[in-house]
């Protein structure tokens, strides 16, 4: 990475998208990625005036190779309005950062502040996750109706594989730090009773096979 002596940071950078060589165009989500070695020691308390997101420390991560990154943090921007490159950039120049980048899925970027759904890199703490400006980390964290679904198709076979016959044992596993992200949230929200009605039905199996084999 270039030195920080090395940048005269007032200096505007060009609007230019460097992976399709055009400009960004004006958008509402960004992101921007801080290295704590560069950055201002006051580097929070300037991205606390903006709708942010600001990851965990990301010091785990390494290269294709096995050579470990750079220690940085992501940080995802949420505005009402639209912003231009240039307004992004102004900020991440206060922050002594490489270029922002738009961001194409907003649920998407703030899941990969610690790597929800990217399993071969290291998983960072969730309530890590720092949110300022009014960011609605909990709505952007929401999954989608695709990964509600699959997720409902995983605790389905989670009852089944492991013989869950009580509503609380499952709750208390979808509570605890060993569940998938989101699993509390769709038990609670609208399928509790379908999931209630699925257990009662493994414990009723289960019942009913016992006792084909006591005759």
């Amino acid at each position: 990475m270039t030195n920080k002596t090395d940048i005269d940071w007032t200096v505007p950078r060009k609007n230019l998208n460097p992976k399709t060589k055009r400009p960004f165009k004006r958008g509402r989500n960004w992101g921007i990625v801080v290295y704590p070695e560069s950055a201002p020691k006051d580097w929070l308390d300037i991205i606390r005036m903006e709708p942010a997101a600001v990851s965990p420390l990301h010091d785990k991560d390494v290269n294709p190779d096995g050579e470990r990154k750079k220690a940085h943090y992501h940080v995802v921007l949420n505005y009402k309005g639209y912003k231009s490159f240039e307004q992004i950039d102004e900020l991440a120049r206060l922050l002594r950062a490489p270029m922002p980048q738009r961001v194409s899925s907003l649920t998407g970027a703030v899941r990969y502040l610690t790597h929800m759904d990217n399993p071969e890199k290291y998983r960072y703490d969730d309530t890590k996750v720092q949110a300022y400006g009014g960011f609605d980390l909990e709505n952007c964290l929401a999954l989608s109706t695709g990964d509600k679904r699959q997720a409902l198709r995983d605790m389905i076979a989670f009852i089944s594989d492991n013989d869950i016959v009580h509503l609380k044992d499952f709750t208390d596993y979808c509570l605890s730090d060993e569940a998938p992200a989101g699993w509390f949230e769709l038990l609670t929200e609208r399928n509790t009773l379908f999931i209630k009605e699925y257990i009662k039905s493994t414990w009723q199996k289960i019942q009913s096979s016992n006792a084909d084999k006591e005759r």
